[in-house]
């Protein structure tokens, strides 16, 4: 059992998101916390709107659906968002509150992680904890 877990979730599927929080809560003892990541990659160019305020409103939207995803199971957790690489996020969510497991889930790779590399390749090598890699989903397409 884990004290600190961050749970990194990506927005784009509600079951892979609850998959994750029920895996996290499951390794978490009765006494530990649980903190879920998202990290909102910033593309200044294609926003018409000044990136402060876009910056907000997409922050805001996140952490309300975090917040939503924790209140249909009741689960306690804390809610991270904020702008910046995926992996940097999280590994600097995991550093701050010396987070003992992080949670990610893999996903088919795509030209994107063969230019920049992966966020899971990345969270992998320079996590300074253990990182649990969910590849249930991505296994179920093939």
């Amino acid at each position: 059992m884990y004290k600190t877990i961050v749970c990194a979730i990506g927005l784009g599927s509600k079951e892979k998101g609850e998959h994750l929080l029920h895996m996290a809560q499951g390794l978490l003892d009765t006494d530990g916390s649980l903190h879920l990541v998202h990290a909102i990659e910033r593309f200044p160019s294609l926003v018409r709107r000044g990136p402060d305020d876009w910056a907000v409103s997409v922050i805001n939207e996140a952490e309300e659906k975090l917040s939503q995803l924790c209140r249909e199971p009741a689960i306690p957790a804390l809610v991270h968002v904020r702008t910046g690489r995926a992996a940097d996020t999280i590994l600097a969510v995991a550093a701050e509150t010396s987070a003992d497991l992080i949670i990610v889930a893999a996903h088919a790779n795509d030209v994107f992680d063969k230019l920049f590399g992966s966020t899971v390749d990345n969270v992998v090598h320079h996590a300074k904890c253990s990182v649990l890699i969910d590849r249930i989903s991505t296994m179920a397409k093939h």
